[in-house]
């Protein structure tokens, strides 16, 4: 089942804690110059990020969907699951035009559900002509395991397989990969040569409009940061929780490698059931997301700020009540961090 992605493997998301990893097998991996085996045929990456003049010129705001409360979702044995989308009535094409990208985040939702069907041909053209791409988000044990050999050939083997199945088929505008997780040498390694050949299809150097995403809740100085650097359009760092005071410093761990405009913070909302994260209480103006929406890098200005969890929109910590959302918390911060620009 390739489309599915694990529970576990979602839970990650919305449980990060944003953590600084420099295993010591690879101590030297945070210099630029920094290079994968001979044996694997990937090559050491620059650590110039995508030119400037290639971001958007409006802050961004990204959203993550998660396709299990979706109106159309389903999977078998669904009703005796505490996740039971019996009563769903949320469609992703009800996300508002403010949103810039719309993730498809999947979790339980099987490959035979009407949902797949109904993303391709309903709900892509819906959010493309509000102005929405629309990216799979896909997590980074599905680029450790799809090459069959770590060879330029094979590389390119699975970043075609990979394309085809999370990418084109459904119709999408790109990829999102989450990296939430040490990793050795060769697993770096193997990653880069990946993603060296997706960057091909996808990213600014591929010459389309596809987007190639980096989410993770790692620093900066993770050895995979500067390996796969220039092949990404964003980078996306969860902040779930984190004080603000804090952000400057993870920033500047990301900055040898990306610009400003590249750099996104997210935050999340309250999940039924789930971690309270403390970023969207009330009241509004003083909330972690408004205050994210807010900050900027001394000196510059980031890409934007992103959502976890966009369905439960509205929701107050300890609702666990599954009901549409009206989306006024995006809708405000989308608002709020275009003001937040255009007074600087």
């Amino acid at each position: 089942m390739k489309k599915s992605w694990s529970a576990v493997a979602a839970a990650g998301l919305a449980a990060s804690v944003l953590v600084a990893v420099a295993p010591a097998s690879a101590s030297a991996s945070a210099s630029t110059s920094a290079s994968a085996p001979a044996s694997t045929g990937a090559t050491a990456a620059s650590s110039e990020g995508a030119s400037a003049s290639s971001c958007a010129a409006d802050p961004q705001y990204f959203a993550y969907y998660r396709t299990w409360r979706d109106a159309n979702a389903s999977w078998p044995g669904s009703e005796n699951d505490p996740e039971n989308p019996a009563n769903n009535t949320q469609r992703m094409d009800d996300l508002p035009a403010g949103v810039d990208v719309a993730f498809v985040f999947n979790a339980y939702v099987s490959d035979d559900s009407d949902f797949w069907d109904v993303l391709k041909n309903e709900y892509v053209p819906n959010l493309h002509a509000q102005g929405t791409q629309v990216v799979r988000t896909v997590d980074i044990g599905v680029i450790l395991d799809a090459p069959s050999a770590d060879t330029p050939a094979a590389y390119a083997a699975a970043a075609d397989e990979i394309l085809a199945e999370y990418v084109t088929d459904d119709g999408l505008d790109g990829l999102d990969v989450d990296m939430e997780r040490s990793l050795t040498a060769a697993q770096v390694a193997r990653v880069a040569g990946v993603f060296r050949a997706l960057s091909e299809h996808l990213g600014p150097q591929s010459g389309t409009d596809r987007l190639f995403i980096y989410d993770t809740n790692q620093e900066g100085t993770h050895p995979l940061t500067a390996q796969i650097a220039p092949y990404v359009s964003y980078v996306l760092v969860q902040s779930y929780g984190r004080s603000v005071s804090g952000l400057q410093s993870t920033w500047e761990s990301y900055a040898p490698y990306f610009d400003a405009c590249q750099y996104l913070i997210g935050f999340s909302f309250y999940e039924e059931r789930g971690h309270d994260w403390g970023d969207t209480t009330e009241p509004f103006t003083s909330s972690r997301a408004a205050q994210y929406a807010d900050w900027q890098p001394t000196g510059a200005t980031k890409g934007g700020i992103f959502s976890y969890a966009v369905d439960r929109d509205g929701k107050l910590p300890g609702d666990d009540t599954i009901t549409e959302s009206d989306f006024s918390w995006s809708t405000r911060l989308i608002e709020r961090q275009d003001q937040a620009v255009t007074s600087r």
